[in-house]
């Protein structure tokens, strides 16, 4: 597993103890034991090793589960009381830990085998360093031996627990005895020693694991006992040298940490016999909330009593599969008692650190709107839901909101939508519209429609979702009737200038508006026409190769079909972009009934008049459009002249020699053009 990121985003400062620190696992750990949270003792006795340097170390604590020892050091220097934060959020931490065990002779760590971890709180610079010591007795040993022993008495779970519980303090008081100096071996054959640990494979393994030596019939403890029973002798002239000795002394450090190991395990073992049997010598004090204030993290502002009720009954019990609500609190790095208050801090905090490419709509962005959304519905929080709902009118969209809409339009639940192309999105939409008339399931179409386009961040789209929006607002307003249904629209100024404008008529051009409607309704075209100047879609290089009737097209007539295009682009802009605005204000404000009652004419586009004389006259003509009523074509001849000019717009299929032009040109039949504007009809007739 290796480092464990959490470098990036913050947590706010007890997460970081009931949560980070709890659930750091060292990767040997983790493939022994069952997944498990620490939990933090430290024995009743002083046990304080006398290999270990603590005068940097802040707070000290074993896990009674996995016997791994965790320490905490306060680096900054001069922190404030109690280590603190600045203000009444309290820390926000960012922390990096490692899963990897890093084996080290340093006198000042202690350990053989440590994972080291750092945290710095990004308000107030407090800085903290962690130390995760590997046990030296290690789970799988502590397995082997509870089964050997509780397989002796599978009749009597009680009287198992009891061999295990002797077993287990007596190499507490052996181990304890080796570390004051006692050189004394243990005798396999005595009686005591021999019903108390068994000598089988599990214990002997212990034994030597923490250096003791089977000579014989005796188990002898390591040579360092020995000089650490000179180094405590206070008559000794050479007391300090033999204490440099020990010190330096990685194997009697394993010995220290395995007493301290033992006696927490023994106190987890004697938690399962009867109250009269249990020894005061093995009941640890739990240390979690020092390490809290250790680390200035206890005080912070909690959910009200009735309220954390409800999140402990619905967040899960501890160690099961982590549910929807869990999940979203370790997104946001907080715990599910904390005030409403801190989950908006620790939301817009994360936004503002976020150092991804894209922090306001990115995929981190996305995975903490989810979890605010699950957390206010969770809570039925007032607070946070106004903060959601400032967050979707911003753009943000839910995950789950994106696949209902996914599953509304095109069948299946789907996350991603960016491989989606608009246009397709917008055919199934109207595909699906068509398939209904009732108004409330269109606009419930219309709704998800929206949703896509906010999460696409597609600026087009989400215009084009708002006009339907606003129709079919519109619509429902409409069929209401009746006064009151007149009377508010006086409150709907906002909706009316949202709506899309129409096309001016300049004079005699009722079909030719109709026509450039119609272009502009068929999305490819439009895409087409609004992409004009990126060189690619239509031939702005003036290249040959493209014939019309037969002859081959000059650069004069290519200009002046791309002339075409341009104007018509700076149409279709003018129809994307512009809306009703003022003018639907001032009639509602003004009239007394709906605003399209009025004969007034309402805002519109005109189109560009060398636009409509490049289409309403035939090639070569000099009329102008005011003079040409009596020369104008039938509506017929205007498309054709219309697909005319955009098909010699278009680039030539490939780049042909000169020899080749000839006998190989490309015809106006063959292009995309064509091809979306045509069809054949068959006519059948029963005989």
């Amino acid at each position: 597993m290796g480092v464990v990121n959490l470098h990036g985003p913050g947590v706010l400062g007890e997460y970081l103890v009931k949560r980070q620190l709890a659930e750091w696992i060292p990767d040997d750990i983790r493939r022994q034991l069952t997944r498990h949270t620490h939990t933090w003792v430290q024995p009743a006795t002083d046990i304080a090793c006398l290999g270990t340097t603590t005068e940097r170390i802040s707070w000290h604590g074993t896990c009674r589960e996995c016997l791994c020892q965790l320490t905490a050091t306060i680096e900054t220097e001069g922190a404030g009381q109690n280590n603190a934060c600045i203000d009444e959020v309290g820390h926000h931490f960012h922390s990096t830990l490692s899963t990897q065990a890093e084996t080290s002779n340093d006198q000042q760590a202690g350990f053989s085998a440590t994972c080291r971890g750092r945290t710095r709180c990004c308000k107030c610079a407090l800085t903290a360093s962690f130390g995760l010591q590997l046990p030296v007795i290690e789970p799988s040993m502590c397995t082997a031996l509870s089964n050997a022993r509780m397989s002796m008495h599978s009749h009597h779970p009680t009287q198992g627990t009891r061999e295990l519980f002797g077993t287990v303090s007596t190499l507490f008081k052996l181990i304890k005895n080796a570390c004051t100096g006692n050189t004394k071996p243990i005798r396999l054959h005595s009686d005591a020693p021999r019903r108390l640990l068994k000598f089988d494979a599990a214990c002997n393994h212990i034994l030597e694991i923490m250096g003791f030596e089977l000579i014989g019939e005796e188990f002898h403890p390591p040579e360092i006992v020995r000089v650490a029973g000179e180094a405590l002798d206070n008559a000794n002239p050479s007391r300090d040298v033999r204490l440099t000795q020990v010190r330096a002394s990685l194997l009697f450090r394993r010995l220290e940490s395995a007493r301290l190991e033992l006696c927490v395990w023994a106190g987890q073992i004697q938690r399962q016999l009867p109250r009269d049997e249990r020894q005061a010598l093995f009941m640890p004090t739990m240390v979690e909330d020092t390490l809290s204030r250790t680390l200035g993290t206890f005080n912070y502002k909690r959910a009200p009593s009735g309220k954390l009720t409800l999140l402990m009954a619905t967040t899960g019990a501890v160690n099961a599969k982590h549910t929807a609500a869990e999940d979203a609190y370790r997104a946001l790095g907080v715990l599910d008692d904390v005030c409403d208050a801190l989950v908006e801090w620790a939301y817009t905090r994360l936004t503002a650190e976020d150092q991804s490419d894209d922090p306001v709509f990115g995929s981190h962005a996305r995975l903490r709107f989810d979890s605010l959304v699950t957390i206010s519905a969770a809570r039925g929080s007032k607070e946070l839901g106004l903060l959601v709902a400032n967050e979707r009118e911003r753009g943000m969209v839910a995950t789950g909101a994106i696949r209902s809409a996914c599953v509304a339009l095109f069948g299946q639940p789907q996350s991603e939508v960016d491989t989606i192309d608009s246009d397709t999105v917008r055919e199934v939409f109207l595909a699906r519209v068509a398939e209904t008339s009732a108004s409330k399931v269109r606009m419930e179409l219309a709704e998800h429609l929206a949703v896509l386009a906010d999460a696409k961040q597609d600026v087009a789209l989400k215009a084009y979702a708002d006009n339907v929006l606003s129709s079919l607002e519109t619509s429902a307003e409409i069929e209401m009737g009746g006064a009151e249904g007149v009377a508010a629209w006086k409150g709907k100024v906002d909706t009316w200038e949202q709506l899309p404008v129409g096309l001016k008529n300049i004079g005699n051009t009722c079909y030719l508006n109709s026509i450039l409607q119609c272009l502009f309704s068929i999305l490819p075209i439009r895409a087409a026409v609004l992409s004009y100047g990126d060189n690619k879609t239509w031939n702005e290089e003036l290249r040959l190769g493209r014939n019309d009737g037969g002859r081959l097209l000059t650069r004069e007539e290519i200009s002046e079909a791309l002339k075409f295009v341009q104007r018509l682009k700076n149409l279709f802009e003018a129809l994307v972009t512009q809306r009703v605005e003022s003018w639907a204000a001032k009639r509602v404000r003004t009239s007394s009934g709906h605003p399209l009652a009025s004969t007034a004419a309402p805002l519109a586009v005109a189109p560009d008049r060398e636009l409509a004389d490049m289409l309403l006259l035939r090639v070569g003509s000099s009329t102008s459009t005011t003079q040409a009523s009596s020369q104008q074509q039938d509506v017929d001849e205007c498309i054709a002249q219309c697909v005319g000019l955009l098909v010699r717009a278009l680039p030539p299929p490939s780049l042909m020699d000169a020899s080749d032009q000839d006998s190989d040109l490309s015809g106006p039949g063959d292009t995309w053009i064509y091809k979306l504007l045509s069809g054949a009809l068959e006519v059948a007739t029963d005989r």
